[in-house]
């Protein structure tokens, strides 16, 4: 039966972390390099620019749904996950800013558009890469961190 005990606890006897966690790893990154494309191609903002903004909600709302999970699985575990933890916790404020500035460059860049100059325009793009490259370099933290407390034994092997 696949009924969770608790909203972000277990389902069907499985704990959801480890189940939501897949599509911010996945996503985040996704997110992140379509960005970086938006950020140097116009062209390229315009004619996908909608979707890697609902790709970017998408990997947000799986951000947030992976550290709710990750909180109540720890409350669980017997397991010191505390460098994971702190990570996880920070990580939704590290990529919602790559959401708002997805949305901005995508307003930018669509045909028509006369929101910014060409300084604002160009500082959009800087922030989109700076804040492109956080998310990444966090999920990656994030992931490594959590993937050594699961995983770390064998290295002792």
């Amino acid at each position: 039966m696949f009924i969770a005990s608790e909203p972000f606890g277990m389902l069907a006897g499985l704990p959801l972390h480890p189940l939501l966690v897949h599509s911010a790893v996945v996503l985040v990154p996704l997110v992140a390099v379509g960005a970086l494309v938006m950020s140097y191609l116009p062209s390229f903002s315009r004619r996908h620019g909608k979707l890697i903004l609902i790709l970017a909600l998408v990997a947000q709302v799986s951000v947030f749904l992976a550290k709710m999970s990750g909180e109540a699985f720890s409350e669980i575990l017997d397991k010191n996950v505390g460098k994971h933890a702190e990570l996880g916790e920070i990580a939704p404020l590290v990529t919602l800013p790559m959401v708002g500035l997805i949305y901005l460059r995508w307003r930018m860049d669509r045909a028509g558009s006369s929101i910014g100059n060409v300084v604002i325009r160009r500082l959009t793009s800087v922030a989109l890469v700076v804040s492109s490259l956080a998310s990444l370099v966090m999920i990656f933290l994030v992931g490594h961190s959590g993937a050594s407390s699961v995983w770390g034994w064998i290295d002792k092997l």
